[in-house]
Parts: structure tokens; C-alpha cells; sequence
């Protein structure tokens, strides 16, 4: 094993020193598809806008007020090239290929001269998530018969990362490290995880689940270390946005195993907040894929498309699912939508179906 033992340590030990600052620290980004994005979600406000006047819903001088706050949101956004939300999310594409880079040369390492037991002869690459799924299943019932094979557990722990399931991934270091207390580099692996764990729920504005994992960071970082001052900022900055998002509406977004057929798994799928009554103008909006459901969601003030429409502003609001097939927000015939019952700012557990299919 010690060939396996030196080439996971080379490579976690750059892992770390490449993918964790870029985990932790603010960075801006220009996401040119989220642009084009909200300005079809800014047109079709304006053209709700006008609906709005011709019924008369609105004044004229209401109309006029809001089309220029509107107007004066989609020329701020495309002269800057990135929504006020985007900053501080960090480049991906470096700890993409890192944090895949280790979990195949652990797989490949460990099938050659690890315990190829674990592994049955139809394995293969291990960058296809149906097989990485196998090869967890195999590992727990291999790890079910011997539960004291540390190498197992990291390399089950490795895989998980791979799928993004980063608990069951922590969990599965931690035991490996409960095994082989003095094995630094399953201690990077599990420093990692917890990084990415937390990176990921911030990125979802789960700020307090993010916290946590972060928090959990801090008893293995140098109190003077520029590492641990990273990890402090970014427990700070988590809890400051905490605070922002307590006018907020969360849930989850589900499809309907009937209508499985109708979509594709990259099909974007939108999720909103507006009004129960009156206006139709989206309070706060974000977006996923198909292939993402269930999509646990939040949506609060931070998300407005407009300082005037807010969620805080509005004693009962409803949240809209809808599966868009050309990408467009507005609804087209086929696209496929859900929405939920009327709920008060500060819900939680709300629950939104697509199941229905738009005439």
C-alpha cells in the first residue's frame, strides 16, 4: 500500500493547496447566461406592467415609475456584466477538476494494488455518477463485512465527494480517521469535504448549514494561519447574510413521476415567489435544472428583480414552479409548472409539485 499511500498524499496535499482558498474566498464572477436570464424576466415584468395598465390596476404614473426602476436595473446589470448575487462566488473549474482528479487516481490506485475485492471486474471509469453509485454500494457491503478497513473507508469517502454528498462523504473520512488517527492525508481529505460541504450549502443560502460545516474546520486550522483567517471571514460573512434572509420563503420543488417523460434532464427549471393576490410580477426568482429535483430552495428579499417588490413587502405570497423548455422564463405552451398554496414570509417546508402542463 505504500505506492497508494504516497500518490493520495501527493495529490490531496495539492488539492488542498490549490482548491480550498478558491472554496473559501470572495471572488467575482460574470455569469453571462444569468444576464441574459433576468433581462427575459425584466421584459416580461414590463410586460406585465403594460397588462397591468390597460386593466387598470395602475396609474399612469405608477406605470411610468416602475418601467424606470426596471429600465434602470437591466442598463445597471449589462454595464457591470454581473448581478449583485453572483459576487463572491468563487471559479469552479480548477476545484472541479481537482476534486475529481483525486477520487480517480485513489480508484485506480487502489484497484491495482489495494483490495480489488472491494470492486468487481465490471468497474470501470469512475467519472460516470451511475457508476460511482455502484461502487459506493459495493464498498458499504464490502465495509459491512469488514468495518476496519481504513483504506475502503477513504476510498468510499472519495466517491462520495465525486457524487456531491458531502456528509455521507465526511462521515465516511471521519471513520477512516478513527482507524488511523496519525494519517495527515485523510485528515486533508476531511478538511476538504467539510470546505466543499460548506461551500456548497452557502452557495444554496443554506448560511446556517454552511456555518456549521465551516465551524467544524476551525479546530484543525493554526489560529494565525492564513487558512484559519479564511475560514473566520467566511463563518462571518455567512452569518451577516444569515440576518438578510429572514423575510424568506423555503421549501422544496418536486416533478411528478408522471410527467418524468415530458422533460429533459438539462431543461431549466424556474422557481418564484409573487403575490398571492393581485400583481403577477415576480418578488424573487432563482433557477436549477431538471436533473436537480427535488430542488430545495430559498427565496428572500435578497433576490428581488426591484427595490418597490420585495417579499417583506407583502403579507402573503405564493411560490411558482415552472420547467421551461426554451429557456425562457415567460410560459409557452408545454412548458410544465407547480404552485404552492399561500404562504407568509418566513415559511418553511413549502412544498411546490410540477404537475401540470401549460395550455
Amino acid at each position: 500500500m505504500t505506492l497508494f499511500v504516497a500518490l493520495a498524499a501527493a495529490l490531496t496535499a495539492a488539492a488542498l493547496a490549490f482548491l480550498l482558498p478558491p472554496l473559501l474566498r470572495r471572488r467575482t464572477a460574470a455569469p453571462d447566461a444569468r444576464v441574459a436570464a433576468n433581462a427575459e424576466i425584466y421584459r416580461e415584468q414590463l410586460e406585465e406592467l403594460g397588462s397591468e395598465l390597460q386593466r387598470g390596476a395602475l396609474t399612469r404614473a405608477e406605470y411610468e415609475r416602475a418601467s424606470r426602476e426596471i429600465e434602470r436595473r437591466i442598463v445597471a446589470e449589462h454595464a457591470t456584466g454581473a448581478p449583485e448575487e453572483a459576487r463572491h462566488r468563487p471559479p469552479k473549474a480548477a476545484a472541479i477538476a481537482l476534486a475529481m482528479l483525486v477520487p480517480l487516481a485513489a480508484l485506480v490506485g487502489y484497484w491495482q494494488i489495494g483490495e480489488p475485492r472491494a470492486l468487481n471486474t465490471q468497474a470501470t471509469r469512475p467519472d460516470d455518477p451511475q457508476q460511482l453509485l455502484a461502487l459506493v454500494d459495493r464498498l458499504a457491503a464490502h465495509l459491512k463485512q469488514k468495518p476496519d478497513d481504513a483504506d475502503g473507508w477513504a476510498l468510499m469517502g472519495r466517491a462520495l465527494v465525486s457524487l456531491a454528498h458531502y456528509e455521507r462523504a465526511a462521515q465516511a473520512f471521519a471513520r477512516a480517521l478513527q482507524l488511523t488517527p496519525d494519517n495527515r492525508e485523510l485528515l486533508v481529505d476531511f478538511i476538504k469535504v467539510l470546505a466543499l460541504a460548506g461551500r456548497a450549502e452557502f452557495e444554496q443560502r443554506n448560511y446556517a448549514a454552511a456555518i456549521g460545516y465551516w465551524e467544524r474546520i476551525l479546530p484543525f486550522a493554526p489560529p494565525e494561519s492564513e487558512f484559519a483567517r479564511t475560514v473566520a471571514e467566511s463563518i462571518a460573512e455567512a452569518k451577516s447574510l444569515a440576518g438578510a434572509t429572514a423575510a424568506s420563503v423555503r421549501g422544496l420543488v418536486a416533478l411528478d413521476p408522471a410527467l418524468r417523460g415530458k422533460v429533459a434532464p438539462g431543461d431549466t427549471v424556474f422557481v418564484l415567489a409573487r403575490p398571492a393576490d393581485g400583481s403577477r410580477m415576480p418578488l424573487a426568482v432563482t433557477r436549477t435544472t431538471v436533473d436537480k429535483l427535488p430542488y430545495e430552495f430559498i427565496l428572500d428579499d435578497s433576490m428581488a428583480m426591484a427595490p418597490t417588490a420585495r417579499i417583506s413587502g407583502h403579507s402573503s405570497v405564493v411560490v411558482l414552479a415552472r420547467v421551461s423548455k426554451s429557456g425562457n422564463p415567460a410560459p409557452q405552451k408545454g412548458d410544465v409548472e407547480g404552485m404552492s398554496a399561500p404562504v407568509a414570509p418566513g415559511a418553511a417546508n413549502v412544498r411546490v409539485v410540477i404537475s401540470k402542463i401549460v395550455p
